[in-house]
């Protein structure tokens, strides 16, 4: 907080004698959904759920195989976090190139280096299930197209390369 402030020219101990309170809103975060076909299946839980829940203290069911689904700081930690709570395998997707990720690039070459395994333009397509469990994450392959309103290309699915991941959860 002291080096936002810096750099905004006030000082937080001008701050602390102008005033005797001071509220610092770190905001409220709330995930996102994929509003894909599957995605209320259990197994599936968004990736700031999943990340207050570890934070709260709270045991994780870290059986097998997790999906990360994004590339941006949270899907980072969520899958950094999922490593560390003792997932077998935990696998990244995300629909454009390692190069477009928005996440932090130290983010991205620790969660390399920790073993989590990435796949580059591929998009989830379906969360597949059985008896209200998910068993699988349906997905297609990208590639990318024209710039879009970020000025970062837009992913173009693939006709006719979908494939499916094996795995009991999805972030």
């Amino acid at each position: 907080v002291e080096e936002r402030l810096r750099l905004t020219g006030v000082q937080f101990d001008e701050l602390r004698c102008d005033f005797d309170a001071i509220f610092i809103g770190v905001g409220a975060h709330k995930g996102m959904k994929l509003q894909i076909k599957g995605e209320d299946l259990g197994g599936v839980v968004d990736g700031v759920d999943f990340l207050r829940e570890v934070n709260l203290g709270n045991k994780v069911d870290a059986k097998g195989r997790v999906v990360v689904v994004g590339g941006g700081n949270v899907a980072m930690d969520a899958a950094r976090v999922s490593w560390r709570e003792g997932f077998d395998e935990v696998h990244v997707v995300y629909r454009r190139t390692k190069r477009e990720m928005p996440a932090s690039p130290w983010e991205i070459d620790a969660a390399e280096h920790e073993g989590i395994q990435f796949q580059y333009l591929v998009a989830p397509v379906e969360v597949l299930g059985e008896n209200g469990r998910m068993t699988g994450l349906k997905c297609i392959r990208m590639e990318l197209g024209e710039p879009d309103a970020s000025g970062r290309r837009r992913p173009v699915p693939k006709e006719g390369s979908e494939f499916v991941i094996e795995a009991e959860t999805l972030i």
